[in-house]
């Protein structure tokens, strides 16, 4: 599905290159596409169909606890896995640091590792992705990629874990991992232990309001309060749609029931039929926030942070007391790699605080390493220099950076972050999508 967000945003400032606006958001607009490429945008194929274009029905799911004990991803499997000093890296497309056409960290990455490393941008939306390497993975071959970027909330990522499809990590070499990683992707739900994946950025689904207009508000309520009839936005995507109508009745998205979605789905429908609810907005919800067309909406981290810097200073995000939906786009190794030993490195490499400092300088996502914050603050030997080279072409004070709670959460922000529902199978894909969808629909 083409990218929505394809261009610098309004009253940019000269002095911030157009490559860190389309960092802040363009490249996450892309992966909140699923669910409706998935479900409306999939047109007369309709969401089942979608998905067993995928390989979904009628496959083989995999036990990953009945792994041999020395089959691939065991301590006895890492241990005999040698170095080759290359990697194949697959991530989204505006989501690592870049200097003149080149990767600073990956640079640094090879200079001191000796591993080559090949960077490409195949992923625009989880599902297609997914549907992609499928057919190799089934066929027990190499899928082209050593470490592969997926996100949290997609079916993809519970797929590939249940069909066998990832390499359990090696545990003994995450050192960087174990010693920075922040509480946010440390063993989070969606894989405990962090058997298959690690962290690469974060972010939140949560409010943007008008502080002009709404003083210090704390909870989801003000989405459904009448006094702002005509002037909420609520999202068009199923699953940000649902989620949060489930934290609006009191109810964890991530173990919900299928019960609480029908309960959910029936208050989002009464605040609707209400006139509450000016539109159900894809990336143009933002657009709305600016020109006064909504007063408080569903929004994305990234885009409120963007709208400050770009001197929309009214703007501001309420992570609220029921929570803000917290995802990640994780690292991974897929099955039948052919470096997976470099992939580790290369993937705990990215939990050094100094490398961490200069890809979120750039990116501005949430970071997983929260020690990257005071490198920033005090950026000394290799993150000194390249920050120093980035700086010209970027423009923003290393502070800004460190001090934006939307890049180094506060500690109320990281109680407040609440996990995606994780769809056991195609049926509840579509059940949930059933209840949400025709909402966003029609008058």
């Amino acid at each position: 599905m083409k990218d929505q967000h394809s261009s610098q945003p309004e009253h940019a400032g000269d002095h911030i290159d157009p490559a860190m606006w389309r960092g802040l958001t363009q490249g996450r607009v892309s992966r909140r596409n699923l669910l409706r490429s998935a479900g409306a945008g999939a047109g007369a194929l309709g969401v089942g169909a979608f998905l067993a274009a995928c390989g979904v029905k009628g496959a083989t799911v995999a036990n990953p606890s009945t792994q041999s004990s020395s089959g691939p991803g065991s301590p006895a499997w890492w241990a005999k896995q040698k170095q080759h000093n290359t990697v194949n890296f697959g991530n989204w497309p505006l989501y690592i640091d870049v200097l003149n056409g080149k990767h600073p960290s990956l640079e640094h990455f090879t200079q001191t590792t000796g591993i080559q490393v090949t960077y490409t941008e195949p992923i625009n939306n989880n599902m297609p992705f997914y549907a992609k390497i499928r057919p190799s993975l089934q066929a027990k071959q190499y899928t082209g990629y050593d470490i592969i970027v997926t996100t949290n909330n997609s079916p993809a990522l519970g797929y590939l874990i249940n069909y066998g499809w990832l390499t359990p990590l090696d545990q003994s070499a995450m050192p960087n991992f174990n010693k920075y990683a922040g509480p946010l992707v440390k063993n989070p739900s969606w894989d405990r232990g962090n058997k298959y994946t690690m962290a690469w950025q974060s972010g939140w689904t949560a409010i943007g309001y008008n502080g002009s207009v709404i003083q210090n508000p704390t909870s989801v309520g003000i989405l459904f309060d009448k006094k702002y009839t005509g002037k909420v936005g609520m999202m068009s995507d199923p699953q940000e749609l649902g989620s949060l109508g489930l934290l609006a009745i009191g109810v964890e998205p991530a173990t919900s029931t299928e019960s609480d979605w029908a309960k959910a789905a029936k208050k989002l429908q009464q605040q609707k039929s209400d006139g509450i609810v000016r539109a159900y907005y894809g990336q143009e919800y933002i657009t709305a926030l600016k020109n006064g067309d909504t007063v408080v909406s569903q929004a994305w981290s990234g885009d409120i942070f963007q709208a400050d810097l770009s001197g929309h200073k009214n703007l501001h995000l309420l992570i609220p007391n029921q929570g803000g939906m917290f995802w990640t786009d994780n690292m991974c190794i897929p099955m039948y790699a052919q470096n997976p030993k470099d992939a580790m490195t290369l993937m705990d490499y990215y939990f050094r605080p100094d490398v961490q400092a200069v890809v979120e300088y750039y990116v501005n996502y949430v970071c997983a390493v929260p020690a990257a914050k005071q490198v920033l603050l005090h950026p000394t030997g290799w993150a000194e220099q390249a920050l120093a080279a980035l700086h010209p072409s970027i423009g923003l004070p290393y502070s800004t950076v460190a001090n934006a709670p939307t890049v180094f959460p506060t500690p109320t922000w990281v109680r407040n972050s609440r996990p995606y529902y994780q769809y056991k199978s195609q049926e509840e894909l579509t059940a949930w999508n059933n209840l949400f969808l025709p909402i966003t629909q029609g008058s």
